[in-house]
């Protein structure tokens, strides 16, 4: 397996964790004698007050749609862009 499989596989597996098992691993990354190199580049952890960005809490609810907007957004966009465009797009 190389490298690149590696990677890919991680990426996969970091986005399967919950935010309580990401907070373990960076923990036990920054832990490890040789991966912590690599936790030193990251961004320091935001406070409780940053965590959240500004404006995020006034765009929560502000979205308007039908109820499986996020499962079928691509449809939803194809179909919008077919209106505009026609087949062309």
């Amino acid at each position: 397996m190389t490298a690149a499989f590696d990677y890919e596989d991680m990426h996969h597996l970091v986005d399967r964790l919950t935010p309580h098992q990401v907070r373990r691993l960076r923990l036990l990354v920054t832990q490890d004698e040789e991966l912590a190199q690599a936790a030193e580049a990251l961004p320091p952890r935001p406070t409780e007050e940053e965590a959240v960005p500004e404006g995020l809490l006034a765009l929560i609810g502000a979205v308007n749609g039908p109820e499986d907007l996020a499962e079928r957004h691509d449809d939803y966009i194809r179909e919008r862009m077919r209106e505009r465009f026609g087949d062309q797009a």
